[in-house]
């Protein structure tokens, strides 16, 4: 059974061929992962440009950084 292509950040979430988990199972994990990755954009947001200044990045690039990395 194919399912989509949609994939989350590790590339996994419904790629066909992995049938180790159930699809309900992926699902939770994207689910999931997605919460982190907006709780890490959060306290991203929260801190001020001179903190965030100190960690090499502007308000700007904390999307991208959170999900590739910076």
């Amino acid at each position: 059974m194919a399912y989509s292509s949609m994939q989350s950040s590790s590339g996994e979430l419904f790629a066909a061929g992995t049938k180790e988990n159930t699809l309900f199972q992926r699902v939770v994990h994207w689910v999931r992962e997605r919460i982190e990755l907006h709780r890490a954009e959060d306290e991203l947001h929260h801190m001020s440009d001179a903190e965030l200044s100190d960690i090499g990045l502007t308000r700007g690039e904390i999307h991208m950084a959170v999900r590739r990395g910076f």
